[in-house]
């Protein structure tokens, strides 16, 4: 019963955020507004192709996988007390394929910023 009452809660609220917005929120309309915005950079003319770098994405991929690693050790934390011995080989394991990505990552420049 508490978890309806929760859910109806959360609703409310949710629809006065709605509706709040839609009343109060400003309503006029200026050609400024209806430009087309795209981060901070010039908009893109149409027919006009835009190289962009994929250095950004490699560093983004490369800091997923070292975050899912931190991910990885908070469990093997709290499992390591049933069984040392085997989760420790099996994070040492893990931790030797993690370096070696690292290793490789800045063997071949993916961690300069610039270049």
């Amino acid at each position: 019963m508490e978890l309806f009452f929760a859910f109806i809660f959360v609703l409310l609220i949710a629809l006065f955020m709605f509706f709040a917005g839609a009343i109060f929120g400003p309503k006029g309309d200026s050609p400024q507004k209806k430009e087309p915005f795209e981060c901070g950079a010039e908009p893109l003319q149409p027919g006009v192709p835009k190289n962009y770098s994929v250095h950004y994405f490699k560093i983004a991929l490369l800091f997923l996988i070292f975050d899912l690693e931190v991910a990885f050790l908070i469990p093997w934390a709290l499992a390591f007390r049933e069984k040392p011995a085997l989760f420790f080989l099996v994070m040492l394991i893990f931790q030797v394929f993690v370096v070696l990505s690292l290793v490789y990552a800045w063997k071949k420049g993916d961690l300069e910023w610039e270049k």
